[in-house]
């Protein structure tokens, strides 16, 4: 199947997203959160095109922080998908209280705005987070 002959598994709703984003950006807007690298939070990821990850139900998708800049943080998608390639990176040690299997989805790494966020889930391993800001490094750098 060529890649504009895709089916889409559920439509995309620009038009709510657009509402939202207007929601998030007003300066009335206001949750208080203290994201810290390592956490994995629930985020509001937005619509998105193709083949970049969106927020799933009411578009959040669960993320871990690698990096604070500022109010501004660089996050990793996750997904319940797993792939075997060096673009993906299978999570062994997320403390979620749940038993959740889930991997990093490393090429969708971004800069997320605290505004986004929603709640904490839980941590990744110090262990495991070095072997994460490793890859990320080479895939990266």
């Amino acid at each position: 199947m060529k890649t504009h002959e895709m089916k889409q598994d559920y439509i995309k709703d620009f038009d709510w997203w657009n509402k939202e984003k207007k929601t998030l950006h007003s300066p009335t807007y206001q949750k208080i959160f203290y994201p810290k690298i390592r956490q994995i939070r629930y985020i509001k990821l937005w619509v998105n095109i193709w083949f970049e990850a969106d927020g799933k139900w009411e578009y959040t998708r669960p993320v871990l922080i690698v990096k604070q800049i500022w109010s501004l943080f660089w996050c990793i998608p996750m997904t319940t998908k797993h792939k075997d390639n060096h673009y993906h990176f299978r999570l062994h040690s997320p403390d979620f209280g749940k038993n959740i299997d889930s991997s990093l989805m490393l090429s969708q790494a971004r800069i997320i705005d605290i505004k986004r966020f929603e709640e904490m889930i839980g941590y990744v391993s110090d262990e495991e987070f070095q072997i994460i800001k490793k890859l990320l490094k080479d895939m990266y750098l």
